[in-house]
């Protein structure tokens, strides 16, 4: 590993590669699958915890013997958090690179998934009018994915380890299962032929939903789960110490109240960094949450109200992460698409338009303040959207300003 892990970072690591352990004792002696799960708050360094599993899974550790057959496959419902997650990996293990790292495109053809490989999939390539579950793709023949998953599940030299990213995705509660949901329990559970994954790590800051669906698995074992203590987080400065809920008591149309109120926060980080630091060392990012549609009044009044307050933004600091990838052109403003992945390293983008883009597993620490125009009712989406804004820009707590170890 490049980084140092810190204490609570070695502790859970010790614990997840236990819980592999026995799980794959399970699988070779009495074919049983099993499941746990890794609990740890948004901002925990979660990504950083696995690559140092998957290390000692391939090449082994001072308390780990490695093992020769491993293979992972990293699943998401999401293409651009995969990128985003084999980029980090990649920045964090000097033993993990691009040879080992595998984005399953449409166009994979392998009969099996190969040991000592990290796989990527997102569950948009699985649906139905995928090419990864056609038998027939152009005009050659090629095993579907599933074909892929079940002959690298019957390889007796072969242990396949899930790990489900962000694992609350696809686990509701409902009565009646959509696509997406079907795709995610399929996988898990196997059916029509393919049979249920071995083992299954999911990942979250918010795992009830995935908890309780492993539980209704047939025959599936829960393992303990491994969860990592806030407090020892937040004690490592890696997570902004207080969430700041403002309401403002200016009169006017209330959400432009709310947006000019959140702009002039945003100036403010903008001036306490560079007294802090000196100018542009931090580049603190306002996130304006659309709903799924929004007009482009709403967008146009969106605009203006942020203008007026910051007159001199450059011209280009605007951006969208909304899912159509496409330019807005909203009245004289324009602005740009973007991928989610790749705001952090653009620092000119001072303000962000987003629906649900930064809702879960979006890593960008320089966002600082969040107005949301979206209704949202739901625990786990509101705690995965909060999440996204409590990381702190420098990794460390920062002494002599409260208000740079808060977010609004």
């Amino acid at each position: 590993m490049r980084y140092t892990l810190k204490n609570y970072q070695e502790d859970a690591v010790e614990d997840v590669l236990e819980k592999l352990r026995r799980a794959k004792d399970m699988w070779l002696q009495y074919r049983d699958i099993s499941s746990f799960s890794l609990s740890a708050t948004t901002g925990a360094g979660k990504t950083v915890m696995a690559a140092a599993v998957i290390e000692a899974l391939f090449y082994g550790s001072d308390n780990f013997r490695a093992d020769p057959g491993a293979v992972v496959l990293w699943f998401t419902d999401d293409p651009s958090l995969n990128e985003q997650t084999r980029r980090r990996i990649k920045e964090a293990s000097d033993l993990l690179d691009n040879s080992r790292l595998c984005v399953i495109e449409p166009s994979f053809t392998g009969r099996q998934l190969e040991h000592g490989n990290v796989y990527f999939l997102n569950r948009q390539k699985l649906a139905k009018k995928g090419l990864l579950v056609r038998a027939t793709r152009g005009d050659r023949q090629a095993p579907t994915f599933w074909d892929v998953l079940r002959n690298t599940i019957e390889d007796d030299t072969v242990t396949l380890y899930v790990i489900l990213d962000e694992a609350h995705r696809g686990m509701r509660d409902s009565n009646g299962a959509n696509e997406k949901e079907t795709i995610v329990k399929r996988l898990v559970n196997g059916q029509d032929g393919v049979p249920a994954v071995p083992i299954v790590w999911g990942i979250s800051a918010t795992v009830e939903r995935f908890s309780r669906a492993m539980e209704r698995a047939k025959g599936r074992t829960q393992l303990p789960n491994v969860e990592v203590d806030p407090q020892d987080v937040q004690e490592s400065g890696l997570l902004k110490d207080n969430i700041l809920l403002d309401f403002p008591t200016e009169r006017g149309r209330f959400e432009t109240v709310l947006l000019r109120r959140a702009t002039r926060l945003i100036k403010d980080a903008t001036q306490r960094w560079d007294d802090h630091l000196g100018k542009q060392q931090v580049a603190p990012l306002l996130v304006v949450q659309m709903p799924n549609t929004p007009e482009d009044r709403m967008l146009l009044m969106a605009c203006r109200a942020i203008r007026d307050e910051w007159p001199d933004l450059d011209s280009d600091a605007m951006a969208n992460v909304f899912g159509e990838h496409e330019e807005l052109m909203i009245g004289s403003f324009s602005i740009p698409y973007v991928k989610p992945q790749d705001v952090q390293g653009r620092p000119h983008i001072r303000v962000l338009f987003a629906k649900d883009a930064v809702s879960t597993g979006w890593d960008c620490p320089r966002a600082e303040v969040l107005m949301s125009f979206r209704p949202a009712s739901d625990k786990t989406h509101i705690t995965q959207l909060l999440g996204r804004m409590v990381r702190t820009p420098l990794a460390r707590r920062i002494e002599g300003d409260d208000l740079l170890n808060s977010v609004h």
